[in-house]
């Protein structure tokens, strides 16, 4: 009876739909089988999950509502739910955030956007990530990425020479194309530090700072990734070739840039904070 309780308030009911919601984005996601797109979702719902979560710690949930707004959110979770019917309908990137407006506008009304302004924006980067990919992929970045990768074999021993995008060994050569310049991973890294600035108080001169060195940290790391496909290409490891070319090798390359990043903002920011608290 207590449970029925607790599941009959707002707040429990609102953590409920939020959670049917996120199931059913995740699981029209494994279906569609895009790695990159399944690490920027969530890190993005991770971070808002965890702002609601500070917010239902402290009993700050803000829910008032009125007819208006509730019947528009209302339409736009109805529009989100109706394009999920199929993964094909469905829209990666706009459906979370009709979703989650729906939601503001739902259980707190049009004042709840301002109340809710984090979260609101946290999900508004699902429509900032297909804007970052159309930037970096016109912006040569394969150029730049096989300029770079002949340079760090070069440095490693190897006689590595460039032609334009093809990055050649003696005994073999790969060309850089979309899928091996990095775009993925870069936006990837992008998200990644605008997202630390909802979870992490930073100073203006350090958000830039991480704004620029973690898509920096996707780039040479997902460079030594296209050492490694050389590499293999020219010792004629076809099978290594194709795992770490295909999307499980270039997940496992996109997580350590993330692991890199978040070893940097621990022990520069993370844990210094939290030394402070402590004192």
């Amino acid at each position: 009876m207590e449970i029925l309780q607790k599941l009959g308030k707002p707040s429990y009911l609102l953590l409920g739909i939020i959670a049917a919601i996120t199931a059913l984005h995740f699981t029209l996601l494994e279906q569609e089988g895009n790695q990159n797109l399944i690490s920027v979702s969530l890190l993005i719902w991770l971070t808002a999950a965890s702002l609601l979560w500070d917010k239902y710690q402290e009993k700050e949930f803000y829910l008032e509502s009125n007819l208006p707004s509730t019947v528009l959110g209302i339409i736009l979770i109805l529009i989100a739910l109706l394009r999920s019917l199929s993964t094909s309908g469905y829209h990666f990137f706009l459906c979370p955030v009709l979703f989650a407006f729906g939601l503001v506008l739902i259980t707190s009304g049009f004042k709840g956007f301002q109340f809710y302004k984090k979260e609101v924006i946290v999900f508004s980067l699902f429509l900032l990530y297909p804007a970052l990919l159309k930037v970096l992929a016109m912006s040569n970045l394969d150029i730049w990425t096989s300029m770079f990768s002949t340079f760090l074999l070069n440095v490693l021993g190897f006689e590595a020479s460039r032609d334009g995008t093809f990055i050649s060994l003696p005994t073999g050569k790969v060309e850089v194309l979309y899928g091996c310049a990095g775009v993925d991973i870069l936006s990837l890294m992008v998200i990644c530090s605008i997202l630390l600035f909802f979870i992490v108080p930073l100073t203006n001169p350090q958000k830039i700072l991480c704004l620029f060195l973690a898509p920096l940290i996707g780039f040479v790391v997902n460079s030594i990734r296209v050492c490694l496909l050389t590499f293999f290409v020219a010792q004629a490891s076809d099978e290594a070739f194709h795992y770490w070319h295909g999307e499980d090798g270039s997940l496992a390359f996109a997580m350590i840039s993330v692991i890199l990043f978040g070893i940097f903002c621990w022990f520069s920011y993370v844990r210094p904070l939290s030394l402070e608290n402590q004192d």
